[in-house]
């Protein structure tokens, strides 16, 4: 580095530190009427300690856990759908799901779990997930069970309260009754606990190829 790069970097950095030592002592002048400080939990609380905002980005997640309970239809055929979406593993960012499907006719039932790894920080508005699980599906006496494995990506569109959600998975893959399911799904809350969720399912395989669409009341956990 020569003498003048040197020159212009040490003075960049002095008024950095003149600026910062400016901006503390401003925001120690700073005065907040007490009425409003009283009527603003948030407030109470950010000033006994700010946000960390870097954090919050990296750690809370942008989406929730849910349970939900709806009613499927598959070429005309009714059924009903239980399940559970991202139950997060401690503080990491792996989450279990698991969901059982009929229809009343009893000509028909899916049974799946899976574990999902987000790969970017979890408080964005977009995320990837790869997925590994075990599918069992029963359709008109045939059955495709075993390993399920995928990918999901998932559009925050409002944090922690409505989403869009694509997933791509194989059932069994490589034998020959593997299975392709593609799903496009989406979340809206009605409520502080309570979402509305839909989607549409695309099933491709050697036994039966067909869709599905489904409803949901989902709660938040």
């Amino acid at each position: 580095m020569n003498l003048k790069a040197g020159i212009c970097l040490l003075s960049a950095s002095l008024l950095g530190l003149v600026f910062s030592a400016r901006a503390m002592a401003d925001s120690k002048d700073l005065k907040l009427n007490k009425e409003i400080i009283d009527n603003s939990p948030v407030l109470q609380r950010w000033l006994v300690a700010p946000p960390d905002i870097l954090f919050d980005i990296y750690n809370s997640p942008s989406f929730t856990s849910k349970v939900r309970l709806g009613i499927t239809s598959r070429d005309q055929s009714l059924g009903f759908e239980l399940g559970v979406s991202d139950i997060f593993l401690g503080s990491s960012p792996i989450t279990v799901s698991a969901n059982y499907q009929q229809e009343f006719s009893g000509l028909e039932s899916n049974l799946n779990a899976d574990l999902k790894y987000y790969l970017l920080p979890l408080g964005g508005h977009f995320n990837i997930a790869p997925q590994v699980g075990y599918r069992s599906i029963e359709f008109f006496g045939n059955n495709v069970s075993g390993v399920d494995v995928g990918i999901m990506g998932i559009l925050i569109l409002s944090p922690r309260s409505a989403d869009l959600r694509l997933s791509h998975t194989f059932t069994s893959p490589q034998s020959d009754r593997e299975t392709s399911i593609t799903t496009l799904s989406t979340s809206y809350a009605l409520s502080n606990r309570l979402n509305l969720g839909s989607n549409i399912q695309w099933r491709r395989s050697p036994v039966r190829s067909d869709s599905r669409v489904g409803f949901y009341l989902e709660l938040r956990l």
